[in-house]
């Protein structure tokens, strides 16, 4: 006997009772189905970013807008309200997780938090200009993430529930997925976006199916004359089953259609043997503060050189940028054409570990390339190398001769010739402080001839202050802006510098690649015998290169960058074979000062040991003139839940741990510190600023004893930001430079107001964890990867 289902509709006034959001026994499995299309929308945000870190701001974002979407229905709320609770409550979130510092009672926006947020948004938008995907997760594009995130869920949530439009909110969310995987790099495995996205889409409709029935009317059947209303919805099992077998065949069944990951019918890109690919300078900060995300590249050499990829001869003036026209590729076969002169001839083998790309790293100039697993072309005007096809891929290996040049720097004054116009160019809107800057540099030096001059404006730049905490601003008075600070990382040292010789008339351009790296074998290095330096994103770098004539192109070095990893040429070493580390641990060695401030520090390690923030004391009478009553309950109150939040969420500094962790430990101590005293760090300030601001502080002027404790750990902070081992007996130093300063700092307080600062103290220090639990990265994250000035 066979079954019929109908459906009894109802009167014409019950249907029109939907248009209001349902508030019943299905709002939860449509609650349910929603989150899951959303978040699953969300995953290919992954792509890109850099890492997954960037996924929870942006994943709890989402929730965050569906639960007060679903709040605002409990209580009634109209569309206009439920919009204007949504745009509070973003506000309250982008407060908390960017801009917590501007908020007061660290809860409530103010007007700092419109003027900071506004800032934000713009540099975001800036920002996606310039960095190419994926990009490390910077807060300015993770604004514009989590509100674009917000915004789409907030519109899916009301089509869903207000609008009765499931397929359309499907469709939305289709868009939110479909526009991180165009902007990402291609990649492999498509069906983990894809399956996810898929089945919470289906899902979705077959939740809302049953609504839709229960909309029209209710089930009836002539076994069931009451009806099956309120009952399990009988068009799930079918349509999951059919859901299931619809994905399964999708997933395995895509790679045999026709042109499945098949390249295009006819290629437009790189006609004419033109390679396209971004201007690599635009990511130099993001993988400086990366920091040591581990070897990128292998590189086995004799002596210490750099990597190049490719030189920017073009200064854009509008956008503040150097690039160049195009990379144009020919046969890398046989010998490459070499400027004149004499050289020093080395072999250099370079192993990719986990880098990709167009730009193939060489030191330059090349001579020949010996061995190459990667189809490769050369740009003779650039002297850049570009791997065809599928570019350069991890596992590759380069094995080339290298050659430096010998000639003195008379012969190379002497070749010089008047110059390309095109080497010399500047645009109208370069700012005038860029060309009077570089005279009043000269003149001071008295330097007459090209090599005089580069030397004298590298020598001047190398004076000045490091710091990653500056935006990469491509756009308006940045050039201007690093003058006045003399403030900046290699993007601004190497591009001033170039523009500043070719206001001089002296050809110049920016190189891009990688400093020399690590040694695997420091001792082997020192002697000057082939061994491997292991390369890291945190070797990332910008230089400048002169021509000189028929001679060619000179490195210069205009960036003090503190892990001293650089090479600074000088007028009796143009081609120098170590680092500034490398001179600097030489001559450490040579010459080891018994009585140096580091002895002194140590030799009274005991008695000024840093104190672990511990729980505060209770107050005395008198003092500030405080009631002892009042100090007492506000001492233990804060004490109570300070120390039981820190017996959670504390940092393991003790002295066992590993050297960097102990020296970045000391640092923190003594920003927690400052933040007890009133002054934590500001946004702009290097390590060695901030840490000189803290013993300028003192109102009685600073001892000395705690100047030489700032500067001693400010250096051995830098040390642990990049270097992969530290000098012996660091952690040491750093630990009784903490101590000094705490004892100093803290000297003369009385006891209610060093209760206050400890407990201040305590809850930065509580802050901070709490932060790192949630994973949230913020500015303070950021400097704590910002190598010393």
């Amino acid at each position: 006997m066979s079954t019929s289902l109908t459906t009894d509709r109802p009167a014409p006034a019950a249907a029109l009772a939907v248009a209001a959001p349902r508030v019943g026994p299905r709002e939860g499995t449509l609650l349910v189905a929603v989150c899951a299309l959303v978040l699953s929308a969300c995953l290919p945000l992954a792509r890109v970013f850099v890492g997954f870190d960037a996924l929870l701001p942006i994943l709890g974002a989402a929730v965050a807008a569906l639960l007060v979407d679903a709040g605002c229905r409990r209580l009634g709320f109209g569309p206009l309200s439920t919009l204007a609770a949504q745009v509070l409550a973003w506000a309250l979130f982008v407060g908390l997780v960017f801009l917590p510092d501007t908020l007061l009672l660290g809860l409530v926006p103010t007007f700092e938090s419109l003027s900071a947020g506004r800032d934000l948004w713009l540099y975001g938008l800036e920002l996606i200009q310039v960095r190419p995907a994926p990009a490390f997760p910077e807060p300015g594009l993770l604004l514009l993430a989590v509100t674009g995130v917000w915004a789409v869920t907030h519109a899916v949530d009301g089509l869903v529930f207000w609008l009765a439009a499931p397929i359309a909110a499907a469709v939305l969310a289709l868009v939110m997925w479909t526009v991180p995987l165009a902007l990402a790099p291609p990649g492999t495995s498509a069906w983990v976006w894809a399956v996810p996205f898929l089945a919470a889409a289906a899902g979705l409709l077959l939740a809302h199916a049953g609504s839709d029935v229960e909309r029209w009317g209710r089930w009836v059947s002539p076994s069931d004359p009451a009806g099956l209303r309120g009952k399990r919805n009988p068009l799930a099992p079918a349509g999951s089953a059919l859901t299931a077998v619809a994905i399964v065949a999708g997933t395995l069944l895509s790679g045999s259609l026709p042109g499945y990951d098949q390249g295009p019918w006819y290629e437009l890109r790189g006609l004419g043997g033109t390679t396209l690919t971004t201007n690599p300078i635009v990511g130099i900060q993001q993988r400086l503060v990366a920091g040591d995300t581990g070897p990128v590249l292998r590189v086995t050499t004799p002596r210490p050189v750099y990597t190049r990829i490719t030189a920017l001869d073009v200064y854009d003036g509008d956008r503040e940028e150097w690039t160049s026209d195009s990379i144009r590729g020919g046969d890398a076969g046989g010998r490459l054409p070499l400027p004149a002169g004499t050289f020093e001839q080395i072999q250099v083998a370079v192993d990719v570990l986990d880098l990709d790309g167009v730009f193939v790293p060489f030191p330059y100039p090349t001579a020949r390339v010996t061995d190459s697993t990667a189809d490769l072309r050369y740009d003779d005007r650039l002297g850049a190398f570009t791997a065809r096809g599928e570019g350069m891929q991890p596992g590759d290996r380069f094995v080339a001769e290298a050659v430096l040049s010998t000639e003195p720097p008379a012969a190379l004054e002497a070749a010089s010739r008047p110059p390309d116009p095109a080497l010399v160019a500047v645009p109208a809107s370069l700012p005038p402080q860029v060309a009077q800057t570089a005279r009043d540099i000269v003149q001071r030096a008295g330097a007459t001839t090209p090599m005089e001059q580069a030397l004298a404006i590298q020598d001047e730049l190398q004076s000045w202050n490091y710091s990653l905490e500056v935006p990469a601003s491509h756009s308006g008075s940045a050039m201007a802006r690093f003058l006045e600070t003399r403030t900046g990382y290699c993007e601004q040292y190497a591009g001033t510098m170039a523009a500043m010789l070719r206001t001089l008339g002296i050809p110049a351009r920016v190189a891009v690649g990688f400093t020399p790296g690590t040694p695997v074998d420091p001792a082997a290095a020192a002697r000057g015998e082939t061994t491997a330096y292991e390369v890291s994103l945190a070797n990332a770098h910008a230089w400048v290169e002169v021509q000189f004539g028929s001679y060619g192109w000179l490195a210069f070095e205009p960036t003090p960058r503190s892990d001293g990893n650089v090479l600074v040429p000088s007028a009796a070493n143009l081609t120098p074979a170590a680092t500034v580390e490398q001179e600097r641990t030489r001559d450490q060695v040579a010459a080891p000062a018994p009585d140096s401030p580091e002895d002194d520090l140590l030799s009274g390690q005991d008695r000024v040991a840093a104190p672990p923030l511990p729980a505060p004391a209770p107050p005395v009478a008198g003092g500030d003139g405080a009631s002892p009553w009042a100090a007492a309950g506000i001492a233990a109150s804060v004490a109570t839940v300070l120390a039981g939040g820190l017996l959670v969420l504390r940092r393991r500094t003790q002295p066992d741990g590993a050297p960097l962790e102990r020296v970045l430990a000391a640092r923190d101590r003594v920003g927690w510190l400052g933040a007890g005293l009133g002054l934590p760090a500001a946004g702009s300030e290097t390590d060695g600023e901030y840490l000189a601001r803290l013993v300028r502080s003192r109102q009685d002027g600073p001892p000395g004893r705690a100047v030489t404790a700032a500067e001693l750990l400010a250096r051995r902070v830098g040390q642990a930001r990049w270097a992969r081992t530290l000098p012996e007996g660091a952690a040491q130093v750093a630990e009784a430079a903490a101590g000094v300063l705490d004892a100093e700092l803290t000297a003369g307080l009385s006891r209610s107001r060093l209760v206050a600062v400890r407990a201040r103290a305590a809850s930065a220090r509580l802050r901070s964890a709490v932060r790192t639990r949630l994973g949230v990265r913020r500015r303070e994250g950021d400097r704590a990867r910002v190598p010393v000035g």
